[in-house]
This record gives structure tokens, sequence and C-alpha cells, in this order.
């Protein structure tokens, strides 16, 4: 199970939300990321894993906080990538505080026409 915060190696990181959904010749991945500079962001890819990390900066404070909900600090998320993907196929673009991937296919696991010859 999920939460907000994960903990690892005694490290806490943010955990952003995202959605996945499958077009014809892709995997489009989304990760809400508001605050977060593309300098702030790294995508990496190891061993079928995609690793997203990064920070979002604490907002400089004026006056007293009466209400803190938004978090700020270390992010990361891990997506395990199973053999159908190519890892030289990962496209990343940042936008209104979404990062957006296009994770593409290897070739071999796209459909593909057989053509039937006549005898």
């Amino acid at each position: 199970m999920e939460k907000d915060v994960a903990t690892r190696e005694k490290r806490t990181f943010l955990v952003p939300a995202y959605n996945v959904n499958r077009e014809d010749d892709a995997i489009v991945l989304r990760i809400e990321m508001p605050g977060v500079e593309r300098d702030n962001l790294e995508i990496t890819v190891e061993n079928n894993q995609l690793f997203v990390t990064g920070q979002r900066p604490e907002p400089e404070k004026t006056g007293t906080w009466l209400v803190r909900e938004r978090r700020w600090g270390d992010f990361r998320r891990v997506f395990t990538l199973d053999d159908t993907i190519d890892p030289d196929a990962i496209n990343a673009e940042i936008s209104n505080g979404v990062v957006t991937m296009r994770i593409g296919f290897r070739a071999s696991a796209k459909p593909r026409k057989i053509e039937v010859k006549a005898k």
C-alpha cells in the first residue's frame, strides 16, 4: 500500500500521484509535480526500473503559517518495466506541473501484420 510519503534507506521521499494509459504505440505515464522545475527533476532507467526523482523546493515563507498542507522536499517514484518496453524509447516533458512520459515498446513486442501469399 502506497502512502503520501515513502521511506527507503532511512530517507523520506514524497510520492507524487500518477496516471498511466496505453495508446496504440506507447504507454503514457503522467506524474503530478506542481512547483517542480525541469532542473530539479531526474529520470533514469536501470535494470528494468524507471526512476523519477528530484526535489520540490520549500516555498518562500512570509509571515506565520496558518495552514500548511503542501509538501516539499525530495520525491521519488519507481516503476518496474516489463520486457516489452524499449528503454531507449522513453521520452519525457514537463508542462504545467505534469511530467508526461511516452514509453515505447520493443519492435518484437509490437503487433505486425503477416502477409499471406498466394501459391
